[in-house]
């Protein structure tokens, strides 16, 4: 029998009493939060906190996430995306004008002299 590729990320299920169990790896966390394998790994042993709650199999290398304690992460790391702003943000920064540029301006008798 051959052994499964360790590049190919599948989600194996885990018969425990009858029922099927789905549990992952960091690698296959990553693949499907689409995230970098070693970046994730790196974080998740720097701040395991942060993480869903971790189970260590017999016979298996690292950590294994159940994939209702994945859902459940990822939906409590949910934030709503801001509204665009209503007014359109001024770009650049502003040239400079005299006093005098500014008081013809502000009394309306046109945009002579600006330099």
């Amino acid at each position: 029998m051959r052994a499964p590729s360790t590049n190919q990320h599948h989600v194996r299920s885990c018969p425990i009493d009858g029922m099927d169990i789905l549990a992952i790896d960091l690698p296959e966390l990553a693949a499907a939060i689409r995230g970098n394998p070693r970046s994730l790994r790196n974080a998740f042993y720097l701040r395991p906190q942060d993480f869903p709650p971790a189970i260590y199999l017999p016979g298996t290398r690292g950590p294994r996430f159940l994939l209702s304690d994945v859902q459940a992460w990822l939906e409590v790391r949910k934030t709503p995306v801001p509204p665009p702003p209503a007014t359109p943000k001024s770009q650049g920064r502003p040239r400079k004008a005299s006093a005098a540029q500014i008081a013809r301006a502000r009394q309306g008798q046109g945009e002579g002299g600006v330099s």
